[in-house]
């Protein structure tokens, strides 16, 4: 159950989900749930209060089984998982993102991939968390991709809308664009031109 605004609520929600607002969590509101079968709420993301909140409300009312998905809307988006609502899945970075080019951090340079998308072999452990990523100019020799890797790439959530990134990547100058789950694991690499985007 969603507990946000129905404008919110319509905008995105988690499939399946129910919308009852905060501000309309009155004992009439909860009877058209079962107040015997487990309830999850949540609300927008770890700093939103309003799901904490309406746990305790039903549980007030006499829901035995409730659950605060603190994570919260942001946080089921951030995992590149599916949603509902007016924002289509297809104009989302996550269904956007190109595959990459990857090696995992022993890998000796000469043996790493050619450069993917963005110009770049993007270096993974053996979960898929970003490590860094190399670039052209550091692929000579026989090192480990670990010891040249630049860390700290940028990342997106699979969430971001084309429209969002375009602007964000257009005001900070990047060309290109890691996308990674909440927990940094990789989706793929957006260049700017993979946006369909007037600059």
């Amino acid at each position: 159950m969603e507990v946000l605004p129905e404008a919110e609520y319509r905008t995105e929600h988690l499939p399946g989900a129910v919308n009852v607002a905060l501000t309309d969590l009155t004992r009439e509101a909860a009877a058209g749930l079962d107040p015997a079968a487990p309830v999850v709420v949540y609300c927008f993301d770890t700093q939103c209060d309003l799901s904490s909140r309406a746990a305790a409300v039903l549980e007030s009312y006499g829901f035995a089984d409730v659950y605060d998905y603190t994570g919260s809307k942001a946080a089921w988006l951030a995992m590149g998982r599916e949603a509902e609502g007016d924002i289509p899945a297809d104009v989302r970075a996550g269904a956007l993102a190109r595959t990459a080019s990857i090696c995992g951090p022993g890998t000796p340079l000469a043996d790493a991939p050619p450069l993917g998308p963005g110009g770049l072999v993007v270096v993974v452990n053996d979960d898929r968390v970003v490590l860094g990523s190399i670039h052209g100019h550091a692929r000579a020799g026989a090192c480990p991709a670990l010891e040249v890797l630049q860390t700290g790439p940028a990342t997106v959530r699979p969430s971001i809308t084309a429209g969002e990134l375009a602007r964000s990547m257009d005001h900070s100058g990047e060309t290109h664009m890691l996308v990674t789950t909440l927990d940094g694991r990789l989706v793929g690499v957006l260049e700017r031109d993979d946006l369909d985007v007037d600059r």
